[in-house]
């Protein structure tokens, strides 16, 4: 069974209050000290981070387990309603539903990625692309303006992105562009003769191993920033912008 982020994380927090404020349990008597609670907290914070790197637990968690007990403390000791916490749990849950589940943080491709993904799309008339966790739909916009041959597609499932994504698809007024809500594990990727993602490292490996049996001969699989374990790409494509963001291109 997959591991969840969101319970590593979790559990790095509960074990982390188990050592800190144990550890304050026994000093306590035997050295007089008091230990104020917010110092605690943040060695909780503390704790947390470095059990979620032994967990796995991809860079940005690191972050959000530093702060994440000394400011519910604070929220805690001003008063905050409830109905405050639910909203930010729910509007979490809605962007960053594929972080919390799967590992995979929302990254935005920038301009001059989009241009270079143009430069390589293969020149046939009926070109089919697929952005697999198109976020935004920053790429699917941008191509579908430049290749009104091509049918553009992007899958997204997390609820407040695939939203977004779908509205500006919408107010594009682009008829060569189609916002999926749905899962890349059962998105057939048979149908497409390029697939780009952008992703993190932890679904390379079976993300690979599905376009290698699903894409057809002569299609292209274009993986910003990561790449698959153990598999050199064919071709990679360096993008001049501020972080020499590359391309790694898998022809099938």
């Amino acid at each position: 069974m997959p591991r969840i982020p969101l319970l590593s994380a979790l559990a790095a927090q509960l074990i982390g209050a188990l050592i800190v404020f144990g550890c304050a349990f026994l000093l306590t008597p035997l050295t007089g000290i008091r230990f104020p609670l917010m110092a605690l907290l943040a060695a909780q914070g503390v704790v947390a981070a470095l059990l979620g790197k032994r967990l796995r637990l991809a860079p940005w968690w690191v972050p959000i387990q530093l702060v994440a007990p000394s400011a519910i403390a604070v929220a805690y000791l001003w008063q905050i309603p409830a109905w405050v916490f639910l909203l930010a749990f729910i509007g979490f849950v809605l962007v960053f539903w594929n972080s919390a589940r799967g590992g995979v943080p929302l990254y935005l491709s920038n301009n001059k990625t989009k241009a270079a993904l143009a430069t390589l799309l293969p020149e046939k008339a009926g070109l089919r692309f697929v952005d697999l966790g198109t976020g935004l739909g920053g790429p699917v916009l941008a191509l579908a303006e430049s290749r009104p041959d091509g049918h553009f597609t992007g899958i997204e499932s997390a609820p407040a992105l695939f939203l977004v994504s779908r509205i500006r698809g919408a107010i594009s007024g682009l008829s060569n562009i189609q916002i999926r809500y749905g899962d890349i594990k059962t998105t057939d990727l048979g149908s497409y003769d390029v697939v780009y993602c952008f992703l993190s490292p932890v679904p390379m490996e079976d993300l690979y191993a599905k376009a290698k049996r699903e894409m057809k001969p002569g299609s292209l699989l274009i993986s910003n920033t990561f790449e698959v374990p153990e598999v050199p790409a064919d071709e990679t494509f360096e993008v001049d912008d501020g972080r020499r963001t590359r391309l790694y291109l898998w022809r099938f």
